[in-house]
């Protein structure tokens, strides 16, 4: 189910008011249930899925949790880790590496395991429930939870459908306890939660969708086999700003809405943006960026290979591969990977010139905005692989813009061309002078009869502009 449609501005209303009229027993059912529909209107069948990490991961983390013995302990993480990414692994990695084994040698794909291959469907949000569910177990390993004896606890802490096909990726000790508190509603919170998802619902569809328009433009003209010298390398250069601009507010609409639906129930979801374009250090923008990601990625990879507490080697070895699998969990092709890589580089490089460890607090105005500008572009050089359909056609792009090829712009249209920097220059422009919170506080002012009523107008109204045009979230495709 979309959040950017008709069918959720009808079924998230029906769940809010069935849950806080329902005994205390029953909402945990309610909630279940919902979770599923939600799920299934994308696939039944699939869905399955989701029971099956439910009873692996409740089974194991029970069976850890209950054994003093080092080796049942050991047998039944590596049973978690085994079952969880085998899941992963065979859904959206097996075409991948069978087809690049076979690039690389001189063996061949039957026809038959081919067309198997192709008709594998990637089910919405794997990575995203997988790596929740992992962490549960891993942290009952570690001995920083208790494994809940309660099925229906675990149950919702996989299938919770705010955040169970894009995040936040949460974890059981923030999450496991919500399920067991007593919800009262509550006008402001509800009210400040309708707001957050109003605020996400216009950013996807006023700001990510034109963009994203802008960036299929070019980058879609390269994967569709036209000719590549199209397009000038200004336009190029557009289209990457585009892009940029496209995946942050696509991601974070998301995640304010996920957010704000949970917090209109009385859930706390972690924070998964903080003004990521903003960040002076490559560092500093992956703690900006992905939050549940990034330190999803820190806890139980980067710090369990060694983290930075080894020789320096080691250290940017660790990073190099830490992110080359954060490139690997957004997609299975080879342009994540180069993208994680870069990152990987990235910030490998800072810390060996020591520029992970400079304070913006202690920097100059100018000198901010100087390694902010170089920041931002050195994502959106990784972010041209991101984009592009193959690393072949990244490098074009790339060569085009350094070269700055002629061609055609965008839309024909030298005005039009402008727009990502128009609609850039805005959002850094709220961000610095934080005009959100000047309005949330005028808006807190208003009565809640006319906050509410403004919140359903607006929602009625994105949803009748967005309606089946507004494509689904970038993000639901990982």
């Amino acid at each position: 189910m979309l959040f950017n449609s008709l069918h959720f501005l009808i079924f998230f209303p029906i769940v809010t008011v069935l849950y806080f009229n329902l005994p205390q027993r029953e909402r945990r059912y309610l909630l279940l249930a919902a979770s599923f529909y939600f799920y299934c209107v994308f696939s039944v069948v699939l869905s399955s899925l989701l029971v099956f990490s439910t009873l692996l991961d409740y089974t194991v983390a029970r069976v850890i949790d209950g054994s003093q013995r080092p080796l049942v302990r050991r047998l039944g993480l590596l049973a978690s880790l085994t079952g969880n990414l085998g899941v992963l692994f065979f859904f959206k990695y097996a075409r991948f590496f069978a087809t690049s084994f076979v690039s690389l040698t001189p063996f061949e794909l039957s026809p038959g395991l081919a067309d198997f291959l192709n008709h594998i469907v990637l089910p919405m949000g794997i990575s995203f429930y997988t790596f929740q569910t992992m962490a549960y177990t891993i942290d009952v390993y570690r001995g920083q939870l208790k494994a809940h004896r309660n099925i229906l606890d675990v149950a919702l802490y996989v299938t919770f459908f705010p955040q169970l096909v894009a995040g936040p990726i949460m974890r059981g000790q923030s999450l496991l306890p919500q399920f067991r508190e007593h919800h009262v509603p509550n006008a402001e919170r509800m009210l400040s939660g309708a707001q957050l998802m109003v605020w996400g619902l216009l950013k996807k569809l006023f700001v990510a969708d034109p963009m994203g328009n802008l960036a299929s433009e070019a980058y879609g003209n390269l994967t569709q086999g036209l000719p590549h010298n199209e397009f000038s390398g200004w336009a190029l250069l557009l289209a990457t700003y585009a892009f940029a601009i496209q995946i942050y507010c696509d991601f974070s609409a998301y995640s304010d809405i996920a957010i704000g639906a949970g917090r209109v129930l009385g859930f706390r979801l972690m924070q998964n943006f903080d003004k990521p374009y903003l960040s002076t250090t490559l560092r500093e923008f992956w703690r900006r960026w992905h939050i549940s990601l990034s330190t999803w990625l820190r806890d139980y990879l980067y710090i369990p290979l060694g983290g930075s507490r080894i020789s320096n080697l080691r250290t940017y070895i660790n990073l190099a591969l830490t992110m080359l699998l954060g490139g690997l969990w957004h997609g299975a092709a080879w342009n994540f990977v180069i993208w994680g890589g870069l990152h990987g580089s990235y910030l490998a490089a800072e810390r060996a010139l020591g520029i992970d460890q400079l304070d913006r607090r202690k920097m100059g105005v100018i000198q901010q905005w100087v390694r902010g500008i170089i920041t931002f572009h050195l994502v959106c050089l990784a972010w041209v692989f991101f984009r592009a359909a193959t690393g072949r056609q990244a490098l074009e792009i790339c060569y085009r813009i350094f070269t700055w090829a002629p061609g055609r712009g965008l839309d024909n249209d030298p005005l039009f061309a402008w727009e990502p920097l128009y609609v850039g220059a805005v959002l850094i422009a709220v961000q610095i002078i934080k005009t959100r919170v000047a309005f949330d506080e005028w808006l807190l002012a208003r009565p809640r009869l006319a906050r509410m009523c403004l919140y359903v107008c607006l929602g009625l109204i994105v949803i009748a502009l967005g309606g089946g045009r507004s494509p689904e979230f970038i993000y639901f495709q990982f």
